[in-house]
């Protein structure tokens, strides 16, 4: 029986060092011929789908792709074999002597790949492209395709495979300023696996990256690919180069905006004070879509920006400039609409274009018009066009700088709220969820009313992070027009211990130390001692409750309360706390315990009015021999009671970190009854806040006015000095803790001292200015701080001072910044006592 051979063969791309160029290292094997009527001819191994070395990265920054002989066609020789049934498909190891099977898992592996299979007809195009599978996988060196013809007219596909070498180990070296491990563990090249270039390529790339968030704008790493042939051990080589900061940043060919207003766009900093001045190219190249972005937002819809990075000789430096090409600027000529057919449009066009906040004649801003899109969706959302679509179309003129809108608006139908499912809360009652849902059964259906639940699911932190999801459901078959809403949730551990600790020019130094249940349920009482302790009971409520412990060299304090902020599932919240108190002031110690109880009510989503009440006992020690006569007239004890009415509103579009949006407070407070002390006090307050500009990154510059005023009608002998009204330290810079006060008699000499004694009537008036300069994180602000404290009514010895300060806003901390500032009194009394920097650090130890 005679036997013949076909085969055919290609060598896959070796690994190369990294930054040099390629060379294919293909070789063609020409068989000799047999005494048989068949012969060995080469197949051409992968005509499509081989990978190619990756492009890599030059020195200079350019750019150098390994090429490859041209791919060669099917050989004729095989022209004979098409269409032949294939008896078997096998595969052999080239580097076992014999060509001996390979182990299963690697034939499993490589079978896997393949489309042609036995009883099919010989095909030389999916051999070629089953070879090309074969060595995508990067397991093999070499695939060799051999076809054997069987005496029945049959042929054997028999797939030579030439195994990568195995990883042995991983090493690096040339590494100095970063470890091995840190090295190491941006790789993803493990031992006792097959070579694979490509990820040896991933792996130093992430290398250089590291370094290059070092600021080691010029390294280089490359795998010595001898040692890896000679003994299998992966060497990365690293040249880590100088640290390049950037000294400079300048702008070329902006004509419209100056430097410093593109500079708002851009997140490349110069190395100055905070900032390191890191060369970052992945940055840099997103400051050039910034810069884009900003003047697309102004009209300038032609524009083009690229960069150019100068490094120094020495390569320590670098100077960035941002080159652009700002082209005209585009104004809106015109807004058309087109409704999908059969649509009722609600909205007819001047009702549109009323809504939308970009007009024609204005300038053509991308921002400004994506906002009037949100707007008009919002619109139909809200009156139950839940699947309604705003697109937007831009018609510009060839000849003129203008552009005309087109809305293509689909309606789609209307429809209500079916049922409001809550799911998710194993824990939490369905009411405490519920009462942050603002979507209600029968309601249009508003999409916008599903993301302010999101929203406050979230703020309520009773749930894990992100959980909160609201979905629409389908139309309801069986209720045409309805559609149900899903709410899920995923509850949390809500209980909070906190240590640490906290200093300012006020209150001193002193740790903090609480424990805070935020779901609290003071009626779900433990049925067994084991719910007690495993955390099942006192929990689902949505109310909190707390124990902190303040413990300090001025301040020492101990609390306990509970608040709910829905009582009785009602609109009417509740809150209840005892305290101790003492309190080390300069010339005296104050010690104060006792218990308040607040009660208020929602009216709406800004206005809440609530009645506290207060009953404590305050008392004086260690009151200094020429303190004020005041202080020695009030240090027995006190007994305190008093209650009040507060009503207030608010529209502050963040609560923490406000940028728009005002509160205003008005309040009364009444003491008497079994009050030692008998008197009344009104307080009033204004805090508003204005954006006055916003850069490309939503960073925005604020404005804050803030005025209070308070007033005692009552006869000052009447009243403790230790409920008048003070101003100074944090209230207003400048002037030392309660220091802006009307002054007492020294009690051992009978003359004016400068100990405070407090005022009936208060008023502060004060500008505030915030501007960001590190991205969130760091602000400047500067502000003037006015106002006085009199015994009358009346703003005689009036007070002014300027100054400047640092927040620094670090969410792990605290939701309050870090706040430094310096004042300097321009207008003082004779008697205050003045104080230049004021300082409140919050910082938690766990």
């Amino acid at each position: 029986m005679s036997r013949g051979f076909v085969s055919a063969a290609r060598r896959r791309y070796r690994p190369l060092p990294v930054r040099e160029s390629a060379r294919e290292r293909g070789t063609r094997w020409r068989p000799n011929p047999a005494p048989v009527a068949a012969a060995l001819i080469l197949l051409a191994g992968a005509a499509t789908g081989l990978a190619q070395p990756a492009p890599t990265e030059t020195p200079s920054g350019g750019a150098v792709r390994a090429q490859g002989a041209a791919q060669p066609g099917v050989p004729k020789e095989l022209e004979g074999f098409e269409g032949r049934p294939i008896r078997s498909v096998q595969f052999r190891s080239a580097k076992v002597e014999g060509e001996l099977p390979l182990d299963a898992q690697t034939e499993d592996l490589a079978r896997n790949q393949l489309r042609l299979r036995p009883g099919q007809a010989f095909d030389t195009t999916l051999v070629s492209e089953d070879v090309a599978r074969l060595n995508r996988l990067a397991r093999f060196q070499r695939v060799e395709a051999r076809v054997q013809l069987l005496q029945d007219g049959s042929v054997d596909l028999i797939y030579v495979l030439s195994l990568q070498p195995i990883v042995q180990s991983v090493q690096v070296v040339g590494n100095k300023k970063l470890d091995d491990d840190t090295i190491l563990n941006q790789v993803s090249v493990l031992e006792n696996t097959p070579v694979d270039p490509t990820q040896l390529d991933r792996a130093a790339r992430r290398i250089e990256e590291s370094y290059r968030a070092q600021g080691y704008y010029n390294a280089l790493v490359t795998v010595d690919e001898e040692q890896l042939r000679e003994t299998g051990i992966v060497l990365f080589v690293v040249r880590e180069g100088e640290r390049t900061k950037i000294t400079d940043i300048r702008f070329e060919g902006n004509l419209a905006f100056a430097g410093r207003e593109v500079r708002t766009a851009i997140k490349t900093k110069e190395a100055w004070l905070l900032s390191k001045g890191r060369l970052d190219p992945d940055q840099i190249a997103g400051d050039v879509a910034s810069i884009i972005e900003f003047y697309k937002d102004r009209g300038y819809l032609d524009v083009r920006a690229d960069s150019v990075v100068t490094l120094a000789p020495n390569g320590r430096e670098a100077i960035v400039t941002f080159v652009i090409d700002e082209g005209p600027r585009y104004t809106l000529r015109d807004v058309r609409t087109s409704f999908a057919p059969g649509d009722p449009q609600i909205f007819d066009e001047p009702q549109l274009l009323g809504l939308m906040t970009i007009k024609p004649g204005d300038v053509y801003s991308l921002k400004k018009l994506d906002e009037s899109v949100t707007l008009l969706k919002s619109a139909y959302h809200k009156l139950g066009y839940t699947d309604a679509v705003v697109r937007r179309r831009e018609l510009r003129d060839p000849d003129n700088p203008v552009v005309d809108v087109l809305l293509v608006i689909d309606e789609g139908e209307r429809f209500r709220v079916g049922e409001v499912i809550v799911r998710g809360n194993t824990i939490t009652r369905d009411d405490v969820v519920r009462r942050n849902v603002t979507i209600q059964p029968d309601r249009p259906m508003d999409r916008t009313e599903a993301e302010e639940t999101e929203r406050r699911l979230r703020n309520s932190r009773l749930f894990a992070p992100g959980s909160a999801k609201v979905t629409i459901q389908p139309e309801d078959p069986e209720h045409p027009g309805y559609r149900d809403v899903l709410v899920e949730v995923d509850e949390t551990n809500t209980g909070e211990f906190a240590v640490g600790g906290a200093v300012s020019s006020d209150a001193g130094l002193y740790a903090t130390i609480s424990l805070t249940q935020r779901n609290f349920d003071i009626t779900d009482t433990p049925d067994t001692f084991g719910e007690l302790f495993s955390g099942d009971a006192f929990r689902g409520g949505g109310q909190t409750f707390t124990i902190a412990a303040l413990p300090g060299d001025r301040v020492r304090q101990f609390s306990v309360s509970l608040t709910d902020p829905y009582l009785f599932e009602t609109d009417y919240s509740g809150g209840a706390s005892a305290y101790y108190r003492q309190r080390l002031y300069r010339a005296y110690d104050e010690e104060r315990y006792g218990g308040s109880f607040r009660i208020g009510r929602r009216f709406g989503s800004r206005w809440q009015a609530s009645i506290p009440f207060r009953l404590e006992s305050v008392a004086l020690s260690d009151i200094d021999e020429d303190a004020p006569t005041d202080y020695y007239d009030w240090e027995e004890r006190q007994n305190l009671a008093s209650v009040g009415l507060t009503l207030s509103r608010s529209t502050l579009n963040n609560p923490f970190r406000p940028t728009a949006g005002n509160v205003i407070e008005m309040g009364v407070e009444q003491f008497g009854g079994v009050s030692d002390v008998n008197f009344t006090r009104l307080t009033a307050g204004y805090n508003g806040y204005f954006s006055l500009s916003e850069d490309i990154f939503g960073r925005r510059t604020v404005l804050n006015l803030n005025s209070k005023i308070g007033w005692i009608p009552q006869d000052g002998d009447d009243v403790p000095f230790y409920e008048k009204f003070y101003l100074g330290g944090r209230s207003f810079r400048g002037f030392a803790f309660r220091a802006v006060s009307p002054v007492g008699i020294e009690n051992d000499s009978g003359e004016v001292g400068n100990d405070p004694v407090g005022g009936n009537f208060s008023f502060f008036l004060g500008l505030e200015l915030e501007q960001p300069v590190y991205e969130d994180v760091v602000s400047v602000v500067g502000f003037i701080d006015t106002g006085t404290v009199t015994d009358e009514l009346s703003l005689d010895d009036y007070r002014v001072s300027v100054g400047a300060g640092l927040r620094l806003y670090v969410p792990q901390l605290s939701t309050a910044p870090l706040a430094f500032d310096f004042g300097f009194p321009l207008i003082a009394a004779e008697t205050d006592r003045e104080q230049v920097f004021t300082f409140s650090i919050d910082v938690p130890f766990n």
